[in-house]
């Protein structure tokens, strides 16, 4: 059912040179960009439980999940993550979209129910303890994290709007999965939710800044040279979170373009930051977690572009 395209085709048309305006080659361009988005955001999680990160267990701690089960737990999510992802890339059918959208939206939830539980402290043998935060600012921190992870939620929840899972049987959800040839009321759809995810996560990430004033995002600041400080970082929130707002109300190429480019490269910088201590390079997994945030946006100028050359 879709088109045969090379790489290049795909990855420049409506990007770098003009749309050709077949639906079905938007199609193809929506539902790879998604797809590949979803899997790697779900790989990057997936490497995290391979390894195990602390930063996790007050996620297993506010579920009444401790010790030596919630390491083990961490394992076997991951490898999970990761199957469901290459499944996905190879043969995807809607129950595991399904699951990976449930999943994603999930381990977002489990943000703001995590509280006010900070960072794990490993006492002895298969204990562990959880420190509070002296200034528990749940109310301040809670709803921003759960709308900074649209990215994660979105793509998979797009994915079944295109292959009709709500209108279809029981029994399809485990069958061979074949994407209805995409309507333009569908596209419209796609759009929408793209717009929502995409301002709804800059408004989330804008909310570290001026309103929680992050120490990460300091040192991912100051990592790269700049004298960052918490009055630094809130004048980036408030411009983050203008950026959401403008693009939830008028969301035209330059604006998109604009925050394809600032997630790509605000969230690299995991990497020079060393946020997950001593982890060097391996930090690359937290800027593919976040795939969303870059595939979103690209989903939305494919959209944009085929619209031009259709109205043309």
């Amino acid at each position: 059912m879709f088109l045969i395209m090379s790489a290049k085709d795909y990855f420049f048309l409506g990007l770098f040179t003009p749309h050709s305006g077949d639906r079905k080659t938007l199609q193809t361009q929506l539902n790879w960009t998604l797809r590949i988005t979803a899997a790697l955001c779900f790989i990057g999680h997936g490497t995290w439980g391979l390894i195990t990160k602390s930063g996790w267990l007050p996620f297993f701690a506010s579920q009444g999940i401790e010790g030596e089960l919630a390491w083990t737990l961490q394992r076997l999510i991951g490898a999970f993550d990761i199957a469901m992802a290459l499944l996905l890339l190879w043969r995807p059918n809607r129950a595991v979209i399904l699951w990976m959208f449930l999943w994603a939206l999930w381990t977002a939830i489990l943000r703001p129910l995590a509280g006010n539980l900070d960072k794990p402290v490993e006492v002895t043998e298969g204990q562990w303890v959880v420190e509070i935060r002296e200034e528990a600012r749940s109310d301040k921190t809670q709803t921003w994290e759960f709308w900074e992870r649209a990215g994660n939620w979105g793509p998979p929840f797009m994915l079944l709007v295109m292959g009709g899972a709500f209108a279809v049987r029981r029994r399809d959800l485990l069958g061979a999965y074949k994407e209805p040839e995409i309507k333009e009321s569908t596209i419209d759809t796609i759009f929408f939710l793209c717009k929502l995810c995409l301002g709804l996560l800059l408004i989330g990430h804008a909310g570290f800044g001026f309103v929680v004033q992050k120490q990460m995002l300091i040192d991912h600041w100051q990592s790269i040279g700049v004298n960052a400080d918490a009055a630094f970082i809130s004048q980036i929130g408030y411009t983050e979170f203008a950026l959401g707002i403008m693009i939830l109300l008028a969301p035209i190429r330059p604006l998109i373009i604009l925050a394809l480019g600032w997630k790509l490269f605000t969230e690299f910088l995991y990497v020079p930051a060393d946020t997950v201590s001593g982890m060097g390079i391996v930090n690359i997994f937290e800027w593919i977690e976040r795939w969303g945030d870059y595939g979103i946006p690209l989903a939305m100028l494919y959209i944009l572009a085929y619209r031009a050359k259709k109205k043309a």
